[in-house]
């Protein structure tokens, strides 16, 4: 079965019945690089809270984040957003994160 790493070290492991326990990334973390610029460009969503509300999943906690389970949420990343999984949908955050990051102090690669 499938688990999600997090960039923690956690991963989430199978129960008994095959299920995952749940997604056990930061939450202010994911907030902080699934901003509304991002949500706006790669879903049709404003931003991650309606984002999540509009599949059903609450994320007022920390806990009620990591009680999301893995397949559900990859499911509705690849439903609605250009990512095959929710893995490849925080990697991509970070990633336009760090680029706008380098854009807001005019940092020219080489």
């Amino acid at each position: 079965m499938k688990t999600l790493e997090t960039q923690t070290g956690h991963s989430n492991l199978p129960t008994d019945d095959g299920s995952v326990i749940g997604i056990q990334d930061d939450l202010d973390l994911i907030k902080n690089y699934l901003t509304p610029a991002f949500m706006k460009k790669y879903t049709v969503f404003s931003c991650l809270d309606d984002f999540l509300q509009s599949a059903g999943f609450s994320a007022d906690t920390q806990q009620d984040f990591e009680s999301i389970p893995v397949t559900m949420m990859d499911t509705w990343v690849h439903q609605n957003s250009t990512f095959p999984n929710w893995s490849e949908m925080v990697s991509s955050a970070g990633d336009f994160y760090f680029d706008t990051q380098m854009k807001a102090i005019k940092f020219k690669s080489l």
